[in-house]
């Protein structure tokens, strides 16, 4: 019994004094505007991405930062069995962006894969494939994000 009234006394103490703070936790904490100039390429993508930067971007900040950007999809076969049908998929998305702010330029691009088996329902494969762009849409807006953080 007093072996269990010290661990909760301990374990309470320890909570309360511990200052734990995430590690990205400023990561959305911007203080600039986004606007983005121009975008082409894979429409999905494009408007996935350009909604995760307006969701991110303060609206009523002084430093704007315009960004450009073009993206690639491709799917390619990654399998085939040995009948000749295909089984493996592989989704790559390369992403190229143009960033300038105060009258400097800067370019990077993001490169996501990812691969995926062939479904037998080509509805849900068509669902999956939407996912799978809506995922690597949300990864590189996270990348941009964290590179619009090192620039300031």
């Amino acid at each position: 019994m007093l072996k269990k009234i010290f661990f909760i006394i301990l374990s309470l103490n320890l909570l309360t004094h511990c200052d734990y703070t995430p590690f990205y936790s400023k990561q959305n904490k911007v203080n600039y505007k986004i606007v983005i100039t121009s975008f082409s390429g894979d429409k999905d993508i494009n408007n996935l991405i350009a909604t995760n930067l307006k969701r991110t971007s303060k609206e009523e900040s002084d430093q704007i930062i315009n960004i450009i950007f073009d993206t690639k999809y491709t799917k390619n076969i990654l399998v085939k069995n040995s009948t000749g049908s295909i089984t493996d998929y592989q989704t790559n998305v390369v992403t190229t962006f143009v960033i300038k702010k105060d009258g400097d330029s800067e370019s990077f691009s993001v490169n996501e894969k990812f691969n995926f088996k062939k479904m037998t329902d080509k509805y849900e494969e068509k669902n999956y494939e939407r996912n799978i762009k809506k995922n690597l849409a949300n990864s590189i807006s996270q990348k941009l994000i964290l590179r619009l953080a090192v620039i300031k």
